[in-house]
C-alpha cells in the first residue's frame, strides 16, 4: 500500500514533522548544555547552574516527544517468533489486538500522568535549584502519552508489516 494512502495519512503529514522537529530541537539543546557545562566545568571551573535539572527535563521532554513517533513510524521493539507461520487473517487480528492493548495501557498512564500534574501544581512542585515547576513538564509529558494513545489507534488501523528472517 502507498504510504500517502494509508488510513489517516494525514495525521502523520500534520503530526510525524512537528514532533520530529520538537525532540529535534530538544536533543539539539541537550547537546549544546552537555556541551557548555562540559567545557565550563573543566576548562573554566564553573558548571552551568542547574544543569543537571535541566538534563533531566530535557531527557524526559525528549522521550516523551519520541513515543508517538515511534509508535506511528511502527519502530517499537517486537518479538516475531510465529510471524512465518501466522495467517494473514490471524495476522491481522493480533495486531489490532495488540494496538488496542497498548490503547488502553497508555491512555491509563497519560491519565495518570495528568493527575500526577494536578497534584504537583496544586502542592507547588518545584526542581532543587531553579525552582522551575514540575507540573508544565508533567502535563506535557501526560499530553505526549494521549497523542501516543492516539497514533496507536491510527496504527490499528493500517496493514501490519510482517519482518523478514534477517532483517534488520
Amino acid at each position: 500500500m502507498d504510504p500517502g494512502r494509508e488510513p489517516l495519512a494525514l495525521f502523520d503529514r500534520l503530526v510525524l514533522p512537528a514532533l520530529g522537529v520538537a525532540a529535534a530541537a530538544v536533543l539539539f539543546c541537550l547537546m549544546t548544555l552537555t556541551c557548555v557545562d562540559v567545557v565550563g566545568r573543566y576548562f573554566f571551573n564553573s558548571p552551568v547552574h542547574g544543569g543537571f535539572e535541566i538534563t533531566e527535563i530535557l531527557l524526559a521532554a525528549l522521550i516523551f516527544c519520541g513515543l508517538p513517533l515511534v509508535t506511528l513510524r511502527g519502530d517499537h521493539v517486537t518479538v516475531d517468533l510465529f510471524d512465518a507461520i501466522t495467517p494473514e487473517w490471524l495476522f491481522r487480528v493480533q495486531h489490532v489486538v495488540a494496538c488496542l492493548v497498548s490503547f488502553v495501557a497508555t491512555c491509563y498512564l497519560a491519565w495518570r500522568l495528568w493527575v500526577r500534574a494536578v497534584n504537583m501544581d496544586a502542592a507547588g512542585e518545584t526542581t532543587a535549584q531553579l525552582k522551575l515547576k514540575l507540573a508544565y513538564l508533567t502535563y506535557t509529558m501526560s499530553v505526549l502519552m494521549a497523542l501516543t494513545a492516539l497514533a496507536l489507534l491510527v496504527f490499528a488501523l493500517r496493514r501490519p508489516r510482517r519482518s523478514h528472517t534477517g532483517e534488520v
